[in-house]
């Protein structure tokens, strides 16, 4: 995908030429192909373009209008916009996605945005009304960050080319950190970093002499009535959208790679891929433990991935399956550096814990650029349905609502009162209520200390108590609004936009751009559309998913209701680097900000008491995979940045 960055300078001075060759050797170095420069008056645009691949719309500056305009974009209603604008075939075939983005903002404005669907972030400037808009996609799949100083406004899609120009702070900000490591991912425009904003999906942020202004352009109609009566026509219309989102997803990538678990979602695309034939190739690429591990997961996990997708590949016999083994020995897995070098950021799975090295390197061995996820199922059209018996009972279905209790009793193995507290007491509950409730149970409400290394001492000096109850974040991830459709819309299209830029960044971090066809937004509208009892029936969570892909899927998969135990030989990986945890959290002492952040003495216990086999460490996997792992991993950011190697 093209990268670009870019100065702004509001007080009419000119740009040096020596910050605009700053900014396009720092996209040369994370991008091939060509790059173009565009200047007009006190404003200046990098862009690196991939070979093959068109300008933005703008690539020279217009200086009639005095525009310029630079977008990274991939669009997957180019035809509805066609129409929109009355194209022919043959003009639409010559015009780039680029163009097509930059017509609708400057015709139709925040509408017009709206209605463009798929990946995108873009920069406009106004040289006449000397105003610049930045924007993003609603899913915010490609990434777009900004510093405002004094005298300049900086803009780039990577963190890389952004410290690249002129008077970007590398600073840390502590609270923005904080609040990382205690994932509490509500945040969406301050970044890690001091005066580095973001923006956020589905915005567009403005600025002037008048200051910066912010807003969302679409949001989800959540009050539309129930599309259909029949479950057969809410089943028949996902399928027909499903279809759609994986051809826009390979519509470009007739040599397909899927990262395959033995889940539904991924396993759908995979099937789907191979159902619409116009693929050259299809490779799922499936990480899997060493043959022989035995690990107890317990009854709700399943320990490997393969006899599901070997089922699936079965069914479908153009799939390959390439099955990957984590290595222990893997030289990136106990060296975080790589990551930082690339992303700026640390990662909420700890390296060799959760994203495999391996996996990269075998879909680069591959030669893919393109790799499709699945993940954004789990709030969508894979939705478990968990807030069903809530929404029965608030709809006074009775009957319904007394069968769907008991068969969920029974597929938890859970009694019934228990049942009742947590699937119908607890999402109703006021805040104030669920803390109460949290005490009586022996939990303290504010404490992170079960997957966070995160200082008790930091937490009550900066008040993050107070500030988590404002921003309705609960350290045990109870869902803050009873209201299904709000949540999952919030989760989709809001929540942890920490991720959502490390997906954009995936081409310079893991050498392939990420693709999820399950976040295609005209899926995503109708799954909110999906009533919420059709999700979860029976007792049977994901039911409508179920019933959707069972013309695509082995009984398998269909019929499984655990889930993947996600790399369970975690323990073995972190085991391997034993001893660079415990030297590199003597080290952690000598930085002032790791030691207030992070629990050292907590993390020096953990070390202490390291568990005697995997079985033993399961039962710890909070302490040991999530506030170790991860604790430790972002003591090495801090050093990483504290010692200027940004």
């Amino acid at each position: 995908m093209s990268a670009y960055a870019g100065i702004v300078a509001f007080d009419g001075r000119a740009i040096d030429r020596g910050l605009e060759e700053r900014a396009a050797s720092v996209l040369s170095a994370l991008q091939k192909g060509r790059t173009v420069i565009s200047r007009l008056e006190s404003a200046t645009f990098v862009e690196r373009i991939p070979p093959g691949q068109a300008n933005s719309a703008s690539t020279a500056a217009d200086r009639d209008q005095r525009i310029l305009f630079a977008a990274s974009v991939r669009l997957d209603n180019r035809q509805d916009l066609a129409r929109a604008f009355g194209l022919a075939s043959t003009e639409l075939a010559q015009t780039s996605d680029a163009t097509l983005l930059q017509r609708m903002f400057e015709r139709r404005a925040d509408a017009g945005v709206a209605q463009c669907l798929g990946a995108f972030t873009f920069v406009h400037w106004d040289g006449a009304a000397r105003r610049l808009t930045l924007g993003r996609d609603c899913l915010g799949d490609r990434p777009l960050f900004y510093h405002l100083g004094p005298q300049f406004i900086c803009f780039a899609t990577t963190l890389s080319a952004l410290f690249a120009l002129p008077g970007v702070p590398r600073a840390i900000d502590e609270i923005a950190l904080a609040n990382f490591i205690a994932v509490n991912l509500s945040e969406s425009v301050q970044t890690f970093y001091r005066g580095i904003a973001r923006v956020p999906s589905r915005s567009l942020v403005s600025i002037d002499n008048a200051g910066v202004h912010r807003r969302y352009y679409w949001a989800p109609n959540l009050d539309a009535p129930p599309p259909y009566r029949r479950d057969e026509d809410y089943i028949e219309r996902a399928r027909e959208l499903f279809d759609l989102a994986v051809a826009a997803a390979t519509r470009d990538t007739p040599r397909v790679a899927i990262a395959t678990s033995g889940g539904l979602d991924s396993t759908a695309i995979a099937a789907t891929v191979a159902r619409q034939g116009t693929a050259e190739r299809i490779t799922c690429f499936c990480m899997v433990p060493p043959p022989g591990t035995t690990i107890e997961v317990g009854p709700f996990h399943y320990l490997d991935e393969r006899d599901k997708v070997e089922a699936l590949a079965r069914l479908h016999p153009t799939l390959d399956v390439q099955f990957v083994v984590p290595t222990v020995d893997h030289p990136k897995a106990g060296d975080d550096t790589w990551y930082f070098a690339r992303a700026n950021v640390p990662s909420l799975a700890a390296l060799g814990l959760g994203s495999a090295p391996e996996l990269a390197e075998a879909v680069a061995r591959g030669g893919h650029q393109v790799l499709l996820i699945g993940n954004y199922g789990n709030f969508g059209l894979t939705w478990s349905g968990n807030l069903s018996l809530h929404e029965l009972l608030r709809a006074g279905r009775w009957a319904t609502f007394a069968r769907d209790l008991h068969a969920t009793a029974r597929e938890t193995n859970r009694s019934l009162p228990r049942t009742f507290a947590s699937d119908i007491i607890l999402p109703a509950a006021p805040a104030g209520l669920r803390r109460l409730i949290s005490r009586l149970r022996g939990r303290d409400p504010d404490s992170v200390a079960a997957h966070s290394a995160l200082s008790p001492s930091f937490v009550a000096d900066a008040g993050l108590p107070r500030q988590w109850r404002e921003q309705r974040f609960d350290p045990w991830f109870g869902p803050y609004d009873s209201n299904p459709k709000r949540w999952r819309a919030y989760r989709l299209f809001d929540h942890n936009q920490y991720s959502r830029d490390i997906r954009g960044m995936a081409e310079e971090i893991f050498g392939h751009e990420a693709r999820d066809p399950h976040g295609d937004r005209r899926l995503l509208e109708f799954a909110l559309s999906v009533p919420e009892p059709m999700y979860h029936r029976n007792g049977v969570q994901r039911w409508f998913a179920r019933r959707v892909f069972a013309d695509r899927l082995p009984r398998a998969i269909l019929d499984e209701r655990r889930r993947g135990a996600n790399n369970p030989t975690w323990f073995r990986s972190l085991g391997a680097v034993r001893p660079q945890l415990a030297a590199e959290i003597e080290r952690l002492e000598a930085s002032p900000l790791a030691s207030r952040l992070l629990d050292l003495p907590r993390l020096k216990r953990l070390m202490a008491e390291w568990p005697g086999n995997a079985d033993e460490a399961e039962k710890r996997r909070g302490e040991y995979r999530l506030a170790l792992a991860r604790g430790v991993h972002v003591g090495r950011f801090i050093r990483w940045v504290e010692g200027g190697n940004a």
